[in-house]
């Protein structure tokens, strides 16, 4: 069986790693050949373009895959009714959608109506779920960005001395976790500063 991973993170900062080590372990224990990972950074309930998340459809539709495999469903996409649609549409073209955070979903694969019917129950409870959850943390942004009365806001930016004595540490050839522990700056900050050299 032939498998593409999905990785999708909702901000530049964020990292997929962990998310890619738990999808090839996944991968490994079904024994699935991974034809190519596909990493996005931006959010996944905004129908904008998404290229990864459209060449891995493309590859399902011409037969090059037969799984997709995503760290949780809510990676795919946030809204129920595009996740029951996809389903639908990668399993007429042969392809499986795979979670890893919902791995219930593969033990109770039922064959026939009534198992396409509790899995699509299921699926969509999920996706409303993870539709909620991302409402709720649009309300939560717009609450403080309200109450931050034209204040400055989000991360601190770091300040240019210390973006020095990261570039100088990197040159030295610590890895980005040795810099970390040296300056107190998350690993996240110190891949962006190093980008920006």
């Amino acid at each position: 069986m032939k498998a593409a991973i999905y990785l999708r993170t909702s901000t530049e900062e964020q990292h997929p790693e962990k998310q890619e080590a738990e999808c090839r372990k996944f991968c490994s224990n079904k024994k699935y050949d991974i034809q190519g990972i596909y990493i996005e950074k931006l959010s996944g309930f905004k129908q904008i373009n998404r290229p990864e998340y459209d060449k891995i459809k493309e590859l399902a539709r011409t037969g090059q895959i037969n799984a997709v495999v995503v760290w949780a469903l809510d990676r795919w996409v946030r809204n129920r009714d595009t996740l029951l649609e996809d389903v639908t549409v990668l399993r007429n073209y042969g392809c499986k959608l795979h979670s890893v955070r919902e791995a219930y979903l593969e033990a109770i694969n039922i064959e026939g109506p009534l198992g396409k019917t509790i899995q699509e129950f299921l699926l969509g409870l999920i996706g409303s779920l993870a539709e909620l959850e991302s409402s709720r943390k649009s309300e939560r942004v717009k609450m403080a960005f309200k109450t931050h009365k034209g204040k400055k806001w989000g991360r601190p930016s770091i300040h240019t001395n210390k973006k020095k004595i990261v570039w100088e540490l990197k040159e030295q050839g610590l890895s980005y976790r040795q810099i970390a522990k040296s300056t107190g700056l998350s690993i996240g900050a110190i891949s962006k500063v190093c980008s920006q050299k």
